[in-house]
């Protein structure tokens, strides 16, 4: 299968994974970024910025050359939208005249609200996203931000996050009793972080109130050590559901208290088994703590459980198989 890769030359998660993982299980000469997208060549962002990383330097000229041959050089099996960026779609929509006829077009929207395209409303580019589908609708759609109480078209798929292990990481000892590090950008974290103060060792370890990623202390490796080193790390919802630390916290083998994820997540981890979901109103938040602080070997055999999990279920890698199964069994594809 060539799948012709339409994504924003900006970090997008989703995006980001998936091209990752489908350049390892089909290899490179299968699968065409556009436009030739540097951060999939060069380590030029950081963690967590840097997880569409998945080919060497000398390729970069190879591929950028065979791009200007255009797509009928190419022939694509597939087209996808990767992204609900507003430069994803004027790059669809300079090689839409392009595309072999009938060739099967598929959206990712990664995007943070839970309708299709939302975020382009939320961004201000919905115009564009009316032009780009108001012609051609895509055969299929895999959507982060799928609620588990909303009903979605039958060609709509939930595709979460996922973990992607990086080169070069290895845990620390636990050094920290409870961490959350994050934006406020939902009031639920602001208030999870109330409920923190002078508790545990919460203000020591910078688990306190306006935090902004940009200044961040802890980045790229060093993040993901710095949380490994966590007897338990919180998780709470952001701008949409899914957050990068729902995955990183079993990720990295540390013990998970999260609120329950409000979407559809296939494989989902298991309260009691893998992590500790807490009320929405936060009413068992603290008890929970401190629960898990005093149970050590109770917590350390469910992280490993959940550690094991996302291994199994939850890497780059099972997303993109997710991704070209359901292709496979919904799609007419040529070969």
């Amino acid at each position: 299968m060539r799948i012709l890769y339409c994504n924003s030359l900006k970090s997008d998660y989703v995006q980001d994974q998936l091209f990752a993982g489908l350049t390892e299980l089909l290899g490179s000469e299968s699968v065409r970024s556009f436009p030739v997208n540097s951060l999939y060549y060069l380590p030029l962002k950081r963690y967590p910025r840097n997880m569409g990383l998945s080919r060497s330097f000398p390729s970069l000229l190879g591929d950028k050359f065979r791009a200007r041959k255009g797509i009928a050089e190419f022939a694509p099996d597939l087209v996808v939208i990767a992204s609900t960026k507003r430069d994803t779609l004027e790059a669809f929509l300079s090689i839409e005249p392009q595309l072999p006829k009938g060739v099967p077009l598929v959206y990712i929207d990664g995007g943070d609200w839970p309708e299709v395209g939302g975020d382009a409303n939320r961004m201000n580019f919905e115009s564009l996203y009316q032009d780009v589908f108001q012609h051609r609708r895509p055969d299929l759609i895999f959507k982060r931000e799928c609620l588990v109480d909303k009903e979605y078209p039958d060609n709509v798929i939930p595709l979460p996050m996922a973990f992607r292990p990086q080169p070069g990481f290895s845990p620390l000892d636990k050094r920290y009793q409870v961490t959350l590090w994050c934006v406020e950008s939902d009031p639920i974290r602001t208030q999870a972080l109330e409920l923190l103060q002078g508790r545990y060792d919460c203000i020591e370890n910078g688990s306190v109130h306006a935090q902004q990623f940009h200044s961040y202390s802890r980045k790229g490796l060093n993040y993901l050590r710095e949380l490994s080193a966590s007897k338990i790390a919180c998780n709470f919802r952001g701008v949409g559901w899914d957050t990068m630390r729902y995955w990183e916290i079993p990720g990295v083998s540390a013990f998970m208290v999260s609120q329950r994820p409000g979407i559809v997540i296939p494989n989902n981890f298991i309260d009691g088994k893998h992590v500790a979901f807490c009320q929405d109103d936060l009413s068992d938040f603290t008890d929970k703590l401190d629960y898990y602080l005093k149970n050590e070997n109770e917590r350390e055999t469910m992280a490993t459980a959940a550690y094991k999990h996302l291994m199994d279920h939850h890497t780059h890698l099972h997303r993109a198989k997710y991704f070209l199964d359901n292709v496979r069994q919904r799609l007419v594809i040529s070969r």
